[in-house]
């Protein structure tokens, strides 16, 4: 799987292993990695990842 793939919205969530709603309520956080091509929502795959590690590593969340 290439490092730049683009996901979609249900893509990333199975990535992630969560619910698709879930990760819709996500795409509307601050800083949160997707990008809007018209209508629809799309995730760089890697910046999901980074994302995600730099989420892990805050404490008191």
């Amino acid at each position: 799987m290439p490092h730049d793939e683009i996901l979609t919205v249900p893509e990333a969530a199975k990535l992630l292993k969560i619910s698709e709603k879930t990760c819709y309520d996500w795409i509307h956080i601050d800083g949160f990695p997707c990008v809007k091509i018209g209508k629809c929502r799309r995730i760089p795959r890697a910046l999901l990842l980074e994302w995600v590690e730099a989420q892990a590593g805050k404490r008191g969340d």
